[in-house]
C-alpha cells in the first residue's frame, strides 16, 4: 500500500513539474515572440517625426475660452493599471497631453500630478533618460515661464523619439504619438461640443491627414501581435468616422469645413470611445 502511495505522489510530483516546465516554456516562448514583434514592427520615422505637436491642439483648445475641466484628463493614478510596454507608450503619449492641457491654465497642482504620472510611464518604458525632469518640475513650480517648459519639455521628447529609433523601438515611439494625438483630437472634439468656434473644427477636420497616416502603420503591423490588431481596429473605426469629414482649402476663396452634425456626433462619440479603452 504505501508503494502505491509513493508511486502516485511521485506520479503526481512529476506531472506538476511537468505543467511548470511547460508553463515556463510557454512564457519563454511568449517572451520571445514579443521581443521579435518589437523588432519587426515597421515604423516610418520621416511621418512620426513630421506629426503636427498636438499641443498646438491643445493650445487651440485653450483659446476657446472652455473653462479648465481636469475631469476630462486621464487620472494619474491610473497608472497603476499599467503594467504592458503598449499600455505605457500609449498613455504616456496621453499624460503629456494632459500635462500641457494642465499648464497652458497655469494649473501647477495638477501639473506635478500629470508630470509625475508621465515620469512613471517614461520609467516603464525605459525613456526617463532623455528628459531632465527636475529643470521641468522646477520651472512648473514657479509657473511663469510656460515658453521654457514647452521648451524643455519638447526637447526631451525630441531626444526620446531620436533614441527609439536609434534602438529600433518603432512601435514605442508609433504608440507614444498615436496616443498623445488621441488624446489632444478628444480634449478638442468635446470642448468644441461646448464653443462652437470655426477654427477649433477646422482644426479637428484636418487631422483626417494624421489618422490615414496612422492607420497605415498600424495595418502594416496588425497581424504582429493581438494588441496591435486591436489597436489598428480601434483606429480604422476612427478613420471611418473620418470619411465625410474635409477641409476645402481653394484659392481666393474663405476655407471650408465639411462636417455636418451628424459627422461630428459620429467622430466625437468614436474618438471618445477609443480614448476611453486605452486609459481603462
Amino acid at each position: 500500500m504505501k508503494k502505491i502511495i509513493v508511486a502516485l505522489s511521485l506520479s503526481v510530483f512529476w506531472v506538476a513539474c511537468n505543467d511548470n516546465n511547460n508553463a515556463n516554456q510557454e512564457q519563454k516562448k511568449d517572451e520571445v515572440k514579443e521581443q521579435e514583434v518589437k523588432k519587426d514592427f515597421k515604423a516610418d520615422f520621416d511621418i512620426l517625426n513630421a506629426m503636427p505637436d498636438p499641443i498646438e491642439i491643445v493650445d487651440l483648445v485653450k483659446s476657446t475660452g472652455i473653462d479648465y475641466d481636469n475631469s476630462l484628463l486621464n487620472k494619474p493614478e491610473n497608472t497603476e493599471k499599467y503594467n504592458s510596454e503598449h499600455k505605457m507608450a500609449l498613455n504616456m503619449g496621453v499624460y503629456t497631453v494632459d500635462l500641457g492641457y494642465t499648464n497652458l491654465h497655469n494649473k501647477t497642482q495638477d501639473a506635478i500630478k500629470y508630470l509625475d504620472a508621465t515620469k512613471k510611464m517614461t520609467n516603464g518604458l525605459k525613456v526617463s533618460q532623455f528628459f531632465d525632469f527636475e529643470k521641468i518640475k522646477s520651472i512648473t513650480q514657479e509657473g511663469k515661464d510656460l515658453n521654457q517648459l514647452i521648451t524643455t519639455t519638447g526637447i526631451g521628447l525630441d531626444k526620446m523619439r531620436q533614441g527609439l529609433e536609434d534602438e529600433k523601438r518603432g512601435e514605442a515611439i508609433t504608440l507614444i504619438v498615436a496616443g498623445g494625438w488621441l488624446e489632444a483630437v478628444y480634449l478638442a472634439t468635446q470642448v468644441a461640443e461646448k464653443a462652437d468656434r470655426k477654427e477649433l473644427k477646422e482644426k479637428i477636420a484636418d487631422q483626417k491627414i494624421v489618422i490615414t497616416e496612422l492607420i497605415k502603420m498600424f495595418e502594416a503591423n496588425k497581424t504582429t501581435s493581438k494588441h496591435l490588431t486591436e489597436i489598428y481596429e480601434d483606429f480604422k473605426k476612427i478613420n471611418d468616422a473620418f470619411t465625410n469629414i474635409a477641409v476645402k482649402n481653394e484659392e481666393g476663396k474663405e476655407v471650408q469645413v465639411q462636417m455636418s452634425k451628424e459627422d461630428f456626433n459620429k467622430l466625437n462619440q468614436t474618438i471618445k470611445e477609443v480614448r476611453n479603452k486605452i486609459i481603462s
